[in-house]
């Protein structure tokens, strides 16, 4: 989808005659602010214990732990365990437990995102994969729960199943993925290897006749152009899984993502050298610019700026192991040639390490190989229903600020898991976060600022359209501060759109000041400011969610806007 803002144009009045200027956005004057404040706000770390050999700890209290953030030692304000036994708890327990005797259990929301990449298994990977992710919605998800499942196919996102607490709903969309999945293996990589093949033929040809260059090869070049491609699909699915993870940012209780992914790569692309024997080794200038290290680290970022713990897993595990497998099924035998083993285990080395730190550094736990993931299932649940969530006061800066946090038990032998830093918000980025829940459909509040949006004509452009959208909002709903002989305030709008099938885009927002005379100020109140914005969108573009908030008072408001043909 492509969708962008070509103007905007804003316009305030009140009553039927009188018309007040905005001051324009280019002048930056500043915001009135009530007066100077201090945000004191509580971090909550969700802790897992284990022994040695994995089992889990039970019964521990506040003492036994220690909270450092950036090597200072917090004093840990709020504690408690969360622990259900999931043997005596039925897969979807609609009543308070009986009481049997034990400890009573404490019982969090939980919002589950499920991810799929477009990944191909065999069958007999396929069904216990699904089937082991199908107990897995059974055993966890409880009336009240929230789970969504989206899938990712080279650029687009789909909505399969919006966030519902529906077993049935649920079920359906995974054996809508599952189908998806169960495909044959498709191989891109042969078919890069046939693309290089042609194109050397080509330089060869030229060298041949003389007319080779000091520069790079067309097989070099049309290399990194497809390495490039990857890149590009990457960094489109990383900004939307962060939209993703945004979009639960205000939810209560647990959160977690389970990623299923086909690429999360260290270097993107890296595939597509590995596949061509004489050019396996990717250039040092071209690896600098596949390099996917700071787009993940922002993924983990967003994950820890909203207490989102994701459990990344590469379903495809070895391509040779699979192949192998599937033919001695039908009790054949094949033998993996040496070129084949040494791509899928460099493919592999190049998914696993971002896979590793994102489960490290997000609390998570990882896997690859389908028949590990189905082992790994069990210890996701065992999350869901067991874990420790302590919590400190933090004194705000105001800015978007990465501190690290370590959890220690005092007990040297036991094992911790839990995410490594916390990310203090400005509050931009809070109500950018509020924006993105919006266009899910997924916001814990609406607001309190009244508005009316309306939606104009919409005008053909190209293959696109030009929709204007005009938005109300009542003088009286603002916060105006006395300065001199005149009331200032200040207010931004916030817009974010995106479809069902499709990409999202960026939130992209606009800060606005006015200033009314003193002795206008109370027939102002009786009128509105309007804001009035172009919207450029394709026919893939579903909804468009705006949010508007008052820069003095920081109350504010959201809508959904269905877009219908």
């Amino acid at each position: 989808m492509r969708s962008t803002i070509p103007a905007m144009r804003m316009r305030s009045f009140y009553g039927a005659i009188l018309i007040l200027p905005l001051l324009a956005a280019a002048q930056k004057p500043p915001i009135p602010a009530i007066g100077e404040s201090i945000e004191v706000s509580i971090v909550n770390v969700d802790v897992f214990v284990t022994t040695k050999d994995g089992q889990r700890v039970h019964g521990l209290t506040q003492n036994d732990f220690e909270v450092f953030e950036n090597g200072v030692r917090q004093p840990i304000t709020n504690f408690a365990e969360y622990e259900e036994n999931v043997g005596r708890a039925s897969a979807r327990p609609d009543e308070a437990p009986k009481d049997d005797g034990l400890k009573p259990v404490l019982h969090s929301p939980r919002t589950v995102i499920l991810f799929f990449d477009r990944f191909y298994l065999p069958k007999f990977r396929n069904d216990p994969f699904f089937a082991s992710l199908r107990k897995l919605m059974h055993d966890t998800v409880r009336p009240g729960d929230k789970a969504m499942i989206v899938s990712w196919n080279r650029g687009v996102m789909l909505t399969i199943q919006p966030f519902t607490d529906s077993l049935p709903a649920l079920d359906r969309a995974l054996d809508a993925v599952e189908t998806l999945s169960s495909k044959p293996i498709l191989d891109r990589t042969s078919e890069t290897r046939a693309i290089i093949q042609f194109t050397q033929s080509m330089d060869d040809w030229a060298t041949m006749n003389g007319l080779s260059s000091n520069g790079a090869s067309l097989a070099d070049m049309e290399l990194q152009s497809i390495a490039e491609r990857e890149k590009f699909d990457l960094e489109h699915k990383i900004r939307t899984i962060n939209a993703l993870i945004r979009s639960i940012a205000a939810a209560e209780g647990k959160k977690i993502m389970f990623l299923a992914t086909h690429r999360l790569s260290r270097d993107a692309g890296a595939e597509h050298y590995y596949a061509v024997p004489n050019k396996a080794n990717i250039p040092f200038e071209v690896k600098i610019f596949l390099d996917m290290r700071p787009l993940v680290k922002k993924m983990e970022e967003a994950a820890n700026a909203n207490g989102v713990t994701i459990y990344p897993v590469f379903p495809e595990g070895l391509q040779v192991t699979q192949k192998v497998a599937r033919v001695d099924e039908a009790q054949m035998s094949v033998e993996a040639d040496e070129d084949s083993n040494y791509l899928d285990y460099r493919v592999l080395s190049n998914e696993t390490p971002m896979l590793t730190e994102i489960a490290e550094e997000t609390g998570g736990l990882t896997a690859w190989g389908s028949t590990d993931i189905v082992n790994l299932l069990p210890r996701i649940q065992e999350d869901l229903h067991s874990y420790y969530s302590l919590a400190y006061r933090l004194k705000g800066s105001g800015t978007d600020n990465a501190r690290n946090i370590v959890v220690k038990v005092k007990n040297p032998a036991l094992t911790v898991r839990s995410r490594r830093e916390f990310m203090e918000k400005s509050d931009v980025t809070r109500m950018e976060d509020r924006v993105i829940a919006a266009l899910f459909g997924n916001p814990p509040s609406v607001g309190t600022v009244p508005l009316h949006v309306a939606l104009g004509k919409r005008k053909p452009h190209g293959k696109q359209y030009v929709l204007p959208v005009t938005v109300h909002i009542p003088i009286a709903a603002l916060t105006s501060l006395p300065q001199g002989n005149q009331y200032a305030g200040a207010f931004s709008v916030y817009f974010a759109w995106g479809g069902t099938v499709g990409g999202l885009s960026d939130t992209t927002h606009e800060t606005r000041t006015y200033r009314i005379p003193a002795a206008e100020i109370e027939k102002a109140k009786s009128g509105h400011l309007t804001y009035q914005i172009d919207l450029n969108a394709d026919q893939r573009t579903t909804r468009v969610a705006l949010g508007v908030i008052d820069e003095v008072s920081k109350e504010f408001a959201l809508r959904l806007i269905e877009l219908r043909p």
